[in-house]
């Protein structure tokens, strides 16, 4: 451990050590005219012992100096002036290159790899997503003291944005656990699921203006859409939210009900 040196102190110590240096080597110049050889000796003593002072306060003043090792924002500072060094100094965040960090129950944890795409949204702008990437999970669970809930750290990655993004802002998260394209989506409030079952089905509006109840099967979903395997054809009209006007209890009711989660 050392004292944290400043700039401006350890730029007077060079002063002074140069002033010496520049005392000593005139003494060796004026006795080497006619010195006595122990004089000499003395004076090379003292011109080496300057020299010795003089990059010790190089030194000082080099170490007094902080270069991180890469641009970001200093987030804390651990030390203040005229306090032993020891232990962190300075925590620095790369903003360049921000990660967002989720808790995820272990029930869900299976179906996260890394590499795995994904999409954030931020509470200050949350109609723009950002897209990101899973870059690590924990090995060991998160600590809880007090709570039976088994939780992992996931991390991602943010992809470069134009948004004003901050250290500390909450986040959401959406990761793909698989994808479609070209496929058959409806709301998510379209469909019913049977809570005895688990068979799915939709309203479907007729051009009368009635409406059917129409089986599906499902496939995957997300927050808003599912996607129907077969039951419907583009262009059909669901109704959302839609309760049948003699449903009995038991029957059907909207996805994640009674009968819980469904998707693919």
């Amino acid at each position: 451990q050392r004292d944290l040196l400043l700039a401006p102190a350890s730029a007077a110590q060079i002063a002074a050590a140069q002033a010496s240096v520049a005392q000593a080597q005139a003494s060796l110049d004026q006795l080497q005219r006619d010195p006595p050889a122990w004089q000499i000796t003395q004076a090379e003593v003292q011109l080496a012992q300057a020299q010795i002072s003089l990059q010790r306060a190089e030194q000082d003043l080099a170490n007094a100096t902080l270069v991180a090792p890469f641009a970001g924002v200093v987030t804390a500072v651990s030390v203040a002036e005229g306090e032993v060094a020891s232990g962190i100094l300075v925590e620095l965040v790369d903003s360049a290159s921000l990660e967002v960090v989720l808790d995820v129950d272990e029930i869900d944890l299976a179906n996260i790899t890394v590499g795995q795409p994904a999409v954030v949204t931020l509470e200050s702008w949350p109609d723009t997503p950002i897209d990101s990437e899973v870059t690590a999970v924990a090995p060991q669970a998160a600590q809880s003291p007090g709570s039976a809930l088994v939780t992992y750290d996931v991390s991602l990655s943010l992809a470069a944005t134009d948004l004003p993004v901050r250290i500390g802002m909450t986040a959401n998260a959406s990761l793909v656990t698989d994808a479609r394209t070209d496929v058959l989506l409806v709301p998510n409030s379209a469909i019913t699921i049977d809570r005895t079952t688990g068979r799915a089905a939709v309203y479907v509006v007729q051009a009368d203006g009635t409406v059917v109840e129409t089986a599906v099967s499902i496939g995957l979903r997300d927050a808003q859409h599912t996607q129907i395997v077969s039951g419907l054809n583009a262009g059909d009209r669901v109704r959302l939210n839609y309760t049948p006007p003699a449903q009995e209890d038991g029957g059907f009711g909207p996805p994640g009900g009674g009968g819980g989660p469904f998707g693919g």
